[in-house]
């Protein structure tokens, strides 16, 4: 019996900044799933290969318009758009039976007045309900159902994966985490200022970062969130401090079942996790360690912003959506 391999076509609304180059240089290597549109509002006539001169793309960036999807035949949108944009494609993209993963927030959240807690006024509030969290590992069945997807935020994967099985068995939560510098996103005045700031070491958006209100609403509970600018290029590391009731060996065989046969979400018994160890892959790394106070525990977690924070966990959700093989294309 001959199989024949169905290739989907795919654009990238956005693609001029991190996330979407890095959805690019993954995308080169799936073998069910083709770039053929990429676009650009400001940039539209230059090849992308300029803007990045390490991607293997001949792509040219073009105008977006839903006439070009309908003619392309484009199966799925990636919507690398900053928050607020991406809801105004969305609903007609869906409307001409083209599925959507959006990497902004827009669709995050089934409600949208808390969207609008830190985010502009929702203009397709109507969706918000329909859109799938993409949390793949969490989340799997809801995602294999989906044609729209609120691909989660960098830092938020990175607390949310190792918390999320224990949550009802912990209070008290309180985040660090800190980011590489690709995190400031790709506008050359936040590239600028990253990059001065290169050799040191800081906190911001102390008490007021929109990523918290995301970690408290699939986390049920109130947190305390502080993110950091680190002085590498890619990679995030978050510490994570928390009170239980539960023992040590309970809450680490609840997290050894839940992500069982996992293969982007390692749990480590032995060792310390490292942003080295997840560097330009899909993989979520943490461990669970005793506080030196009864009760007292701290999970440390380690992912790479662009990838299992971003792009690769955006194509891990698209697999998913088209029953292909969930690690294609993806390390």
């Amino acid at each position: 019996m001959i199989y024949f391999r169905i290739m989907k076509n795919i654009a990238i609304v956005g693609a001029t900044g991190y996330t979407g180059s890095e959805l690019i240089r993954l995308l080169n290597k799936h073998k069910q799933a083709k770039v053929i549109c990429i676009t650009s509002t400001s940039q539209a006539g230059i090849a992308i290969k300029s803007l990045y001169p390490t991607l293997d793309s001949d792509l040219v960036l073009e105008e977006y318009s839903i006439e070009k999807m309908k003619s392309l035949k484009i199966d799925l949108v990636f919507l690398a758009t900053p928050h607020g944009t991406s809801m105004q494609f969305a609903k007609e993209l869906l409307a001409n039976n083209i599925k959507v993963v959006d990497l902004s927030a827009d669709f995050r959240f089934a409600d949208p007045v808390v969207y609008e807690k830190k985010y502009p006024k929702h203009t397709s509030p109507e969706l918000c309900s329909e859109a799938v969290y993409g949390l793949t590992e969490v989340y799997r069945k809801e995602v294999a159902k989906a044609n729209l997807i609120g691909n989660p935020g960098c830092y938020v994967t990175s607390v949310l994966l190792p918390m999320i099985p224990i949550k009802d068995k912990v209070s008290d939560i309180i985040s660090d985490s800190s980011s590489g510098v690709s995190g400031a996103g790709v506008k050359v005045e936040e590239q600028m200022k990253a990059f001065i700031e290169l050799a040191d070491f800081k906190a911001y958006g102390i008490s007021s970062h929109r990523h918290q209100i995301e970690m408290e609403t699939y986390l049920d509970a109130k947190i305390e969130f502080t993110p950091h600018l680190l002085p590498i290029d890619r990679g995030i590391l978050s510490t994570i401090y928390f009170k239980s009731k539960s023992s040590l060996e309970e809450l680490q065989s609840i997290l050894e079942n839940f992500y069982k046969g996992e293969t982007f979400v390692n749990f480590l018994k032995d060792g310390d996790p490292k942003v080295s160890d997840v560097a330009w892959t899909n993989k979520c790394v943490f461990k669970l360690y005793k506080g030196t106070k009864e009760g007292n525990f701290i999970m440390v977690s380690v992912i790479d912003n662009l990838t299992k924070g971003a792009s690769g966990q955006a194509i891990q959700n698209m697999n998913v959506m088209f029953g292909f093989d969930e690690t294609e294309g993806l390390v």
